[in-house]
């Protein structure tokens, strides 16, 4: 009888360990072959379960399913070291980089891929290939070879994964060894010829350093998405064949139907001038799709028409080149919402657009007395799957959860990595990248357009210049034709700088917004702290006056942004007082929009709330320099205030400098450029408490570290500590549960302890009635005797009391709170 991989639990069936092997290979094999590494993903599947062939693996699972009351220690019997060893002690010699890259993959294949070297100078990677308790690797090579390969067939097989290997690196050893013999070919001096030379042997040699470190995740996302497919379809008894999805038909139907919508659209819209050029850009997009795989920018100015343009850039590239899904990478959960819902509208579709994000809810369990069909459970099955992996044709998702995809360790994240490659990958508002992650960030673009054959699309009307920082990416293009004419057609406000040597006080603001209501009927005013906001809101309190910040919960800010909507709609007087969360991907007009000094793009996205639609020619965008703000926890807005007023003096001092305007192309690229230049100490993401940043432990060879280690390995990245200080956000802040709405039922249900059918939708729902709040303001309201606090055992619960929120305000804590609950 073969060797038991798994037992399941329904029936006691078997699924014996060579088939295991086989069709978990199988699965990776495909998921390796849109990359070209077909070999190298199916050599970590074939070997992953190797230490499965023990006899104490083999008793262990009898036992655990004999004695499901007592059973053994999960994770007891160590079978995820076998087959990595097996790599390192016949092959290392021969093919270092490749032998490592695997090796890992199956130890962690558990867990986390392993560092090669920690911080304390050991190679947990090497510690490894000798477990603590003895195990028979003789035994279990012999019974793998008698019952899934040859060593001959083997032997083969990892032969042709090096090759693959070795193709994968070519291409950035060619670059490296191009640029440099330029400058080689410059130098005329013997001694200086040879000096360079031996720099570019070792520049040559290192030049796939970042790729393989990435690459490596990659093939861990592949074992572990093959590995749980195979053994979740045998547990559910589920013969999925694995196949590329079809999507190819489907997006000739999504193309047909955007582009009967799209003569919709035009028909129906103002014959103006503007109309005009919206379709001119969504035309340059269907054109531009014959392009090549590579990173493109799409510059539309605000309002006009981004994200269907986008789209059907995106259908059309899909078709053009085979890709297999389309991902949308949002900043903001709202603006997910808003997009997603407008994509599904116009598709006519909805189980074909996944949104996977923080406040999305679940669809409850039905009752149980009305059993789901077959198809509808088949339907549920397919779109958890899809949760898991991304594995359907559009996704929305956010930034955080694209960066920790790449980054977090975890592998219920990094399983949908291998997801990303085939495909066209949208970046909504890529100006919103966190400044400890551009780096970082940047890395994952290069390595998708260069290894993974997709296509990137970086979609703002303030491109963020990512290309001149350290770690910079190259842009392949514009989609835009004649970008500058455009920009200057559709420009609808004018900034007015009203910079006071003394700043403006909140009395100052108040008086200037009441004497502009002469003028005009509605009037946005964002500031860049929650204290400040509330400030002012108390100063103008009134009939028409809303006041918007992260205070509030998610429902509480959709219900005030409808009010809000519906009194701009019937031209009643509206003054919304705000933190900057109105800033992008809000879909709303006002007549006057007043800024408190900020970074250029965020003025910018500001600016984008003014005369949205073009109602009239032109309006006004005040600039001011609020006294009263305390930027002291808020270091990018501070930086990018200092910025943004170099950039005022420039302008103050010739008034043609940047194309005489301050929200033009060529003066956000100079404001980006400065940006960089000033926090150019934090884009690698810095490490706290020691020199080094995550950018070095994972693409640099890092001899600060490797001083203390003198093992003979390739790959230098210490994957788990980068995993352990990754965060998007820092997670310095704790949820709190407020009494607004239905937030109040809820929480009555969930101290009741009343039976809750479906935990998950009753959580996702909670979400939308928490605020974030930092650790201090946490104290605050303890200690003011605001908050009550419960121990359900596995955590602990915060819930404002009714005192402490305002329907107004929401919360009643001083300070400013992170934006987590809208980034996640």
């Amino acid at each position: 009888m073969s060797s038991i991989a798994h037992i399941r639990k329904l029936d006691g069936q078997v699924q014996p360990l060579p088939i295991h092997l086989k069709e978990t290979q199988k699965i990776a094999e495909d998921i390796g072959r849109k990359l070209g590494i077909p070999h190298i993903t199916g050599l970590a599947a074939l070997l992953h379960d190797m230490g499965k062939y023990s006899d104490e693996f083999q008793d262990y699972i009898k036992e655990a399913y004999e004695n499901p009351s007592q059973p053994p220690k999960r994770g007891s019997v160590n079978h995820s070291t076998a087959g990595g060893r097996f790599l390192m002690v016949h092959y290392h010699a021969k093919m270092k980089p490749l032998v490592e890259c695997v090796a890992n993959v199956i130890y962690g294949h558990h867990g986390q891929l392993l560092d090669m070297v920690n911080m304390e100078g050991e190679s947990p990677f090497a510690n490894r290939q000798t477990p603590k308790k003895p195990i028979d690797f003789a035994v279990i090579e012999e019974r793998f070879f008698s019952e899934v390969c040859t060593r001959e067939e083997l032997e083969a097989y990892i032969a042709q994964a090096y090759q693959e290997f070795m193709a994968f690196i070519k291409p950035y050893q060619q670059k490296t060894m191009q640029t440099m013999m330029t400058v080689l070919n410059g130098l005329t001096a013997q001694s200086e010829r040879v000096a360079y030379q031996q720099k570019m042997k070792l520049a040559i040699y290192e030049a796939p350093r970042p790729a393989i470190t990435l690459l490596t995740k990659m093939v861990f996302s592949a074992l572990i998405d093959a590995d749980r497919t195979n053994s979740r379809n045998f547990d559910e008894q589920v013969n999925d064949e694995v196949s590329p999805p079809a999507t190819t038909e489907l997006y000739h139907q999504f193309l047909q139907r955007l582009e009967g919508q799209l003569v919709d659209i035009q028909q129906k819209a103002p014959a103006n001038d503007i109309t005009k050029l919206r379709q001119q850009m969504s035309d340059n997009c269907l054109d531009k799709a014959t392009l090549p795989t590579g990173i493109y920018t799409l510059s539309i100015p605000t309002g006009g028409g981004k994200t269907l343009a986008s789209l059907r850039f995106a259908l059309k590239h899909a078709l053009e080149h085979g890709k297999e899904r389309i991902i949308y990478i949002v900043p903001y959960t709202t603006i997910i919402e808003q997009n997603a819902q407008e994509v599904r509208k116009i598709l006519q579709v909805d189980k074909y657009v996944l949104e996977h994000h923080s406040n999305v809810l679940e669809e409850a369990t039905v009752d149980e007395d009305k059993p789901l069909s077959y198809d509808e459970l088949e339907k549920r099955r397919k779109l958890a799957n899809a949760k898991d992996n991304w594995d359907i044709p559009i996704v929305f998702t956010t930034m955080v959860q694209y960066l920790d995809t790449f980054y977090s360790g975890k592998s219920r994240n990094e399983r949908r990595l291998h997801n990303l490659s085939n495909a066209i990958v949208i970046f909504d508002e890529v100006q919103s990248v966190p400044i400890t992650c551009v780096s970082l960030f940047n890395q994952t673009l290069n390595f998708l357009s260069k290894s993974c054959h997709t296509t990137i699309l970086l979609c703002t009307a303030t491109q963020p210049a990512l290309e001149y920082v350290k770690h910079g990416i190259a842009v392949d293009g514009e989609l835009i034709d004649n970008l500058p004419a455009i920009a200057s057609a559709f420009k609808r406000t004018k900034l007015v700088p009203l910079i006071k040597k003394e700043g403006w006080f909140t009395a100052d603001i108040r008086q200037f917004v009441q004497d502009k209501l002469d003028s005009v009927q509605n009037i946005l005013i964002i500031l860049n702290n929650k204290r400040v906001v509330k400030a002012l809101y108390e100063e103008l309190k009134g009939d028409g006056i809303y006041h918007l910040s992260t205070g509030m919960c998610v429902a509480h800010r959709k219900e005030i942004l409808r009010e809000i909507r519906c009194k701009l709609k019937a031209k009643k007087r509206v003054v919304c007082i705000s933190t900057q969360l109105m800033e992008a991907g809000v879909d709303i007009s006002f007549q006057c929009v007043i800024r408190s000094l900020a970074g250029l793009d965020s003025i910018a996205q500001a600016a984008g709330r003014c005369n949205r639609h073009g109602e009239v020619a032109l309006r006004e965008v005040y600039l001011i320099n609020h006294a009263e703000e305390s930027l002291k926890w808020l270091m990018t807005i501070d930086k990018g205030k200092d910025c943004t007023n170099l950039l005022l003096r420039d302008v103050a001092e010739d008034d043609t400098r940047y194309g005489g305007d301050l929200l033009a192309a060529q003066a956000m690229t100079y404001y980006f450029r400065l940006f960089y230049e000033h926090l150019a100490g934090m884009l690698n993401y810095p490490l706290k408490g020691i020199s080094l940043s995550m950018y070095d432990i994972l693409f640099t060879q890092n001899s600060v570290l490797w001083k203390e280690f003198n093992g003979d390995f390739w790959l230098k990245a210490s994957f788990k500590t980068a995993a352990q200080h990754f965060e998007v956000i820092e997670a310095n802040t704790q949820t709190v549960l407020v009494p607004y709405g239905k937030g109040r039922d809820l929480i009555t249900q969930l101290l009741a302890g009343d039976r809750i059918t479906d935990l998950s939708f009753f959580l996702k729902q909670l979400q939308q009635y928490s605020v974030n709040v930092f650790k201090y303001e946490l104290n605050a309201l303890c200690e003011n005797g605001l908050i009550d606090i419960f121990d359900f055992g596995f955590t602990k619960v915060y819930i404002a009391k009714d005192t402490a929120y305002d329907d107004a305000y929401g919360l009643s804590v001083e300070g400013e709170a992170a934006m987590a609950n809208l980034l996640m």
